[in-house]
């Protein structure tokens, strides 16, 4: 009692004489701490998440839940986004609740200083184990101000729609195989390697297109990062240290696929150096663009330039290349659209070289619309408009939101969602096609569109940046496969599941279609 007396004394400021204290003024002591004690875990219980739990009523374990969401999220976000209707509500993950906002919230928090997307990316790709999270905001600007505006100039030398169709003509026939029969064939490494060899055009130069370990360390990043994702998220944040560094092989792989990558980087920078800071490629790739201009002074640094490429790699890659095996899956289970598809491929304007520009790509619009839609059924994230609050905030209607909550919308069902989409349930290859007819639709409903119900890209500053590029690969592709070869699925096969673990969706990664050359 002294000590806290003494304690006391010191912090009033006022000389108190301890030998006069009764028992009296000591209980008056003791209540004004009980009551002081009590109004800050009223103040602090006041200030925490209340918002209904998905799965709350079936299971009281936090941890069951969370156990429940890794294997079954797809399922326990539409439960959450029919149930609750247009409420926030939260989902138990093994980082924490995280909170599914109705999109009436979208222009509210669509730039909120308090909200990150790099810290919540970060948190989803496991950065401190994976070294791949968010990009840094210069890495962003660069492709908004360098890279898109390149693939949006027409009938220009320094154009990129060319160039990279070139690539895949000439690696397509290599990966995909020629076949005068019907034949079984796993397109999903296929798919991963070709665009790997596009992006690293785009992302470093021409020469490592041609370098095979350099695609074999990019596009095996891709793969063993998610692997790695999966199997720490299903583990609490406090076990993940030793789960991956004694039981992950994914963690010698990273390792391996990091240092292989960084040999020809090296070998770029001094190409670069010899150049005088000149470009190594016309266009410049983004390579170029993080060595010069603004980012000159990052020009021979290389663990940054190396945590650029393997970051751009990984982002770039794994959206477009599970896209595209998408389509193809689609587009096995429904052959019917081959014929109007190529059709209109066919009829595409090309330069003299043989390859399409930005307005081959812009006349493809069932083939659009047949993405779009496939998209809409099988998007690589479940959610979107992912954010992190990096500090206290409160909603407009009065929820409050602590630090380090992630938040994000179900995309997912709002895909699913018959108040906004027609049989929802129904694949529909030309439902945006005739969705741009009605007169004033034109230039909506297409793959790179952003909005309140297109949010397979997000929403607001952070929408997906590099769709565009996306866009570009994914048309080539599936214009140079759909000329190329007749597909169509085995024997009494349907359309394969996709493997979805919390937010993440992939494609079936040993589903085989058949596959028939047509030259």
């Amino acid at each position: 009692m002294n000590r806290l007396s003494t304690s006391l004394s010191h912090w009033s400021g006022h000389a108190i004489n301890l030998d006069t204290w009764d028992s009296t003024s000591q209980w008056l002591v003791y209540a004004l701490l009980a009551v002081g004690t009590l109004f800050w875990r009223w103040t602090r219980s006041s200030h925490k998440l209340k918002v209904p739990l998905v799965l709350a009523e079936e299971m009281r374990s936090a941890k069951a839940r969370a156990l429940e969401y890794c294997y079954r999220p797809r399922e326990l976000m539409w439960r959450g986004y029919t149930q609750y209707s247009d409420q926030i509500f939260g989902m138990n993950t093994n980082d924490g609740v995280k909170l599914v906002l109705p999109t009436r919230f979208l222009d509210e928090l669509k730039s909120h200083p308090h909200l990150s997307f790099k810290a919540s990316i970060d948190n989803d790709m496991q950065v401190e184990y994976t070294r791949f999270g968010g990009p840094p905001e210069y890495v962003i600007n660069a492709i908004k101000s360098k890279m898109t505006p390149s693939l949006r100039k027409l009938f220009c030398r320094s154009l990129f729609i060319p160039i990279v169709h070139e690539i895949l003509q000439r690696k397509l026939s290599s990966e995909f195989g020629l076949y005068k029969d019907w034949t079984s064939v796993q397109v999903h490494d296929r798919v991963l390697k070709l665009i790997g060899t596009a992006n690293a055009r785009v992302f470093h130069c021409t020469k490592v297109t041609e370098i095979d370990e350099w695609i074999d360390c990019t596009t095996g990043y891709v793969i063993s990062t998610f692997d790695a994702i999966k199997k720490l998220k299903a583990w609490p944040p406090y076990l993940r240290p030793i789960i991956f560094r004694a039981f992950l092989p994914e963690r010698k792989l990273i390792q391996d696929q990091w240092y292989g990558a960084r040999r020809y980087i090296a070998d770029s920078i001094r190409e670069k150096q010899a150049r005088q800071g000149g470009p190594l490629e016309d266009p410049p790739s983004m390579f170029d663009h993080l060595t010069s201009g603004k980012n000159e002074h990052l020009a021979t640094n290389l663990d940054e330039q190396v945590l650029y490429q393997m970051t751009l790699v990984a982002v770039g890659t794994v959206t477009t290349f599970a896209s595209v095996t998408q389509c193809l899956y689609d587009l096995a289970a429904y052959p019917e659209y081959i014929p109007m598809l190529r059709e209109e491929m066919e009829q595409a304007p090309r330069d003299p070289q043989g390859h399409f520009s930005k307005e081959s790509l812009a006349s493809m619009m069932k083939l659009d619309s047949f993405i779009k839609e496939s998209q809409r059924i099988s998007a690589p994230d479940l959610s979107t408009f992912q954010r992190a609050a990096t500090a206290d905030l409160t909603l407009s209607d009065g929820t409050f939101i602590p630090k380090g909550t992630k938040i994000e919308c179900a995309t997912s069902s709002i895909h699913m969602d018959p108040v906004h989409y027609e049989n929802p349930n129904q694949f529909d290859g030309l439902r945006y096609y005739r969705a741009r007819q009605v007169s004033g639709e034109e230039n909506k409903h297409m793959y790179v569109s952003v909005g309140k119900h297109d949010l397979s890209f997000g929403y607001g500053r952070h929408a997906c940046p590099g769709r565009f590029l996306g866009h570009v690969n994914i048309k080539l592709l599936m214009a140079e496969i759909i000329l190329h070869y007749d597909i169509k699925n085995l024997p009494g096969q349907t359309r394969p599941k996709n493997d979805e673990f919390e937010a993440i969706v992939s494609p079936d990664p040993v589903h085989a279609i058949l596959m028939k050359s047509r030259h």
